[in-house]
């Protein structure tokens, strides 16, 4: 009977190993399936041929292609930067503020990342619309012409990075404010005794201590902004003439709207990559050891 007690997290384990691969494991090589086959709406009920990489050699042809990788590459640098340093000097500003100041503003900020995507992009097309948006009357108040934020390229691609931004800036004010209490209080007394300043206190005590909560920040906020097609497909559908039409964007209407699923597959898979080369560089550059 004891022989068998080495099997016993096993059994346990099994379920979830079970769950885990079928929507991860399994999924994944199905993508990569459809990914190497000529799979369209046309033939989808029938034989999938084989076609090899080529679908990833029309992705790199397209000419639409390199419309949504500067655009990705403008929505998520413009994103994630803003989200990280716009959400830790706020969570650094609660942190340093006293504890009823801290408990009242901590809710009201994460309301917007509470909020569903589907909400958050309507809400914002209100508020941005033409006709009836709460900006265009303050315009039209002060005597100048309504401005059409979601019909212009430069103005939606501001209209979508705003958006977002918005939504997901609470998630590093949440995450960076809970890291800013593994700070030893007494550190933060010692600094004032010396008088050093805030931008003292916070970039040669607080930011090296404060380091692995945010290369973790930065990954998260990385995946989410990078695949937040949910909110640009329901504010501006990629829109106008595909100014911000982003990669993951690409691939979603690709299959849905075109019916080309191996071409999409092909965009799903590297958009993942772009992701892990992402990831990557930023565990080289944040030099931090996530596991003693």
């Amino acid at each position: 009977m004891h022989k068998y007690r080495a099997f016993v997290p096993y059994i346990f384990l099994f379920p979830a190993l079970a769950i885990l691969f079928f929507f991860q494991f399994f999924a994944w090589g199905w993508n990569i399936n459809i990914a190497l086959r000529d799979v369209t709406i046309m033939n989808f009920r029938r034989a999938w041929p084989f076609v090899g990489l080529e679908n990833f050699r029309d992705i790199f042809t397209d000419p639409v292609t390199l419309i949504t990788l500067r655009n990705t590459a403008i929505f998520a640098t413009t994103g994630i930067l803003s989200q990280l340093l716009i959400g830790t000097g706020i969570a650094y500003l609660l942190f340093r503020a006293e504890r009823k100041v801290e408990n009242f503003f901590r809710p009201i900020f994460i309301i917007p990342w509470l909020t569903s995507v589907l909400v958050a992009s309507f809400g914002w097309r209100l508020v941005l619309g033409r006709d009836t948006g709460i900006v265009n009357m303050v315009i039209s108040s002060l005597g100048f012409e309504p401005i059409s934020f979601i019909g212009r390229p430069v103005t939606a691609m501001l209209a979508i990075v705003i958006a977002n931004i918005w939504r997901g800036t609470p998630f590093t004010i949440l995450l960076m404010n809970s890291a800013m209490t593994s700070i030893n209080p007494q550190l933060v007394e010692a600094s004032k005794i010396d008088g050093a300043s805030q931008w003292t206190f916070y970039t040669k005590i607080a930011l090296p201590i404060l380091k692995p909560f945010i290369l973790m920040n930065t990954i998260l906020i990385t995946v989410w902004t990078i695949n937040a097609y949910g909110l640009i497909l329901n504010m501006t559908g990629g829109g106008p003439l595909n100014a911000t039409r982003v990669f993951p964007l690409h691939g979603y209407l690709a299959a849905f709207s075109e019916g080309r699923f191996s071409f999409a597959a092909g965009i799903t898979m590297l958009s993942v990559a772009m992701t892990l080369v992402l990831i990557f560089f930023y565990l080289r550059f944040y030099d931090v050891e996530l596991v003693d």
